[in-house]
């Protein structure tokens, strides 16, 4: 389980978050949603430990998510990353603090490469977040949630909505 409480975030002078709670429970896909440049990759970011919040915490199975503890935490969990070539270039985590899963179809030769069953990856994590995933990933993501796994998912795409547990709608 990763809780949100009282979240405050304030990146490039716009507010992103303002007080904001959420929970995203094990056994459940929680779903993000917003408009581009509503916070959703932000949001990922902050539950990852890697952007700290303006106010407010991030616990991860009750226990506070803070600056010494986060490369703990990111041991248990698996981000699929958005596949943004500006992304890419300023936001790569150490791979030593969790386990990251690329998207299939990359054309660039220096990007890290899918593992081959990238299931049996995500399927070693507590907890999975991923940023604007393929459809293609729907199936596995859902299953992870059922069998109890924590999921939770930045899209726009209604596949995901549909079948989603929990929806959280971010302010555009």
């Amino acid at each position: 389980m990763i809780e949100l409480k009282d979240a405050t975030l304030t990146l490039g002078g716009r507010q992103l978050l303002s007080n904001m709670s959420m929970m995203a429970q094990g056994g459940q896909m929680t779903c993000i949603v917003g408009g581009q440049g509503s916070g959703k990759t932000a949001l990922l970011e902050v539950l990852l430990g890697f952007v700290p919040l303006d106010s407010g915490l991030v616990s991860v199975d009750g226990e506070l998510l803070t600056e010494l503890s986060a490369a703990t935490f990111r041991r248990r969990m698996a981000y699929v990353p958005q596949r943004r070539e500006e992304h890419l270039s300023t936001f790569v985590p150490r791979t030593d603090d969790l386990e990251m899963i690329w998207h299939t179809g990359s054309t660039a030769s220096w990007e890290p490469r899918p593992v081959v069953l990238p299931a049996v990856t995500l399927q070693g994590r507590d907890i999975v977040l991923a940023d604007d995933p393929p459809l293609t990933m729907l199936g596995q993501l859902r299953t992870l949630a059922n069998e109890g796994r924590t999921v939770v998912v930045a899209t726009e795409h209604e596949e995901y909505l549909n079948l989603s547990d929990k929806t959280i709608q971010l302010k555009d």
